[in-house]
């Protein structure tokens, strides 16, 4: 049923600022972690990535140049289909909603646009199975955009072994990627998590606080912990079960996973005349996600009961 709304200038520049202070504290969690980039057209470039090349011995007086060329490819941002959401406005409690930031409607939307942000940044659809892109999906590389996809190479796994996150792990992961040149003193690796691999991670803290007053122990005072090993933790419930109780939770140094943004989060309303003239809100955007490098991110699997 609709009714007599006229969606006015006003109304747009309200809904639009009361969508973006929303999004402030129920959109994306993983976006702060990753690098951006503006980007147009149909395919824009990530990074021209150089192979590794050896040098060479010459030879007594040998006057010959040497040739030493190193390998060349390219990654690419590839236009997406936009991350959108939007409902008629059909009585007058719901076009009031849309103009408090913290009213069930506004924050249901702003958490959907949030996930569909976070999805393209891990590169998964929204039922958990892997899309194109992001950190743990294949990546367009090549001459163009369409010429090739490469997926995250195996060596980038710790294999769950039949356990959660344990120290070993962790471990594991850091020597990965220290050892693929990551300057870990100069930046903090993120890991994404679930709430059970967050629970592993209380249950690693208190066994160390087991000769200490643990009372007095932050994490287990606050009930969270957000470093450990240097690793910072993202709790973040949407990561992919590729495998039955396996997790999938991703490591990886933020200059090495870029968000491409043709377009920003971008909400609007308007008066449909094809429907009674009732009000709509919608709200979309325009993103993609690449690996840098496949070196700056790496993926511990992890055993859930």
């Amino acid at each position: 049923m609709s009714f007599d709304q006229l969606v006015e200038a006003h109304h747009k520049t309200t809904f639009a600022a009361t969508f973006e202070l929303a999004l402030q504290q129920n959109g994306s969690k993983l976006r702060p972690f990753v690098a951006e980039q503006p980007c147009s057209g149909e395919g824009a470039t990530a990074a021209d990535l150089i192979g590794e090349i050896n040098y060479q011995r010459g030879t007594g007086r040998r006057r010959s140049n040497i040739e030493n060329v190193p390998g060349r490819t390219r990654r690419w941002h590839v236009f997406p289909d936009p991350i959108e959401t939007g409902q008629y406005l059909d009585s007058v409690d719901k076009f009031r909603m849309i103009e408090d930031p913290s009213s069930k409607l506004m924050m249901a939307h702003t958490q959907a646009i949030g996930r569909g942000i976070d999805d393209t940044i891990l590169g998964i659809n929204p039922d958990g199975t892997l899309y194109q892109g992001g950190i743990l999906g294949k990546i367009a590389e090549g001459k163009t955009p369409g010429a090739a996809t490469k997926a995250l190479p195996a060596a980038q796994t710790t294999v769950h072994d039949g356990a959660g996150l344990t120290i070993a792990k962790l471990r594991a992961a850091r020597k990965r990627l220290g050892l693929d040149e990551n300057d870990l003193d100069r930046v903090t690796p993120t890991m994404a998590i679930t709430t059970n691999q967050h629970d592993d991670l209380l249950g690693i803290v208190e066994n160390a606080s087991s000769n200490l007053n643990m009372l007095e122990q932050p994490h287990i005072v606050n009930g969270k912990v957000t470093r450990l090993m240097g690793f910072q933790f993202v709790e973040i419930n949407r990561l992919p079960t590729l495998a039955a109780g396996i997790r999938s939770c991703p490591v990886w140094i933020k200059d090495m996973v870029e968000l491409g943004v043709w377009q920003d989060v971008k909400p609007d309303m308007w008066n449909d005349t094809h429907a009674r003239n009732t009000p709509y809100c919608h709200v979309d955007a325009y993103m993609d996600c690449v690996r840098i490098q496949d070196a700056g991110v790496h993926v511990v699997e992890c055993q859930e009961s």
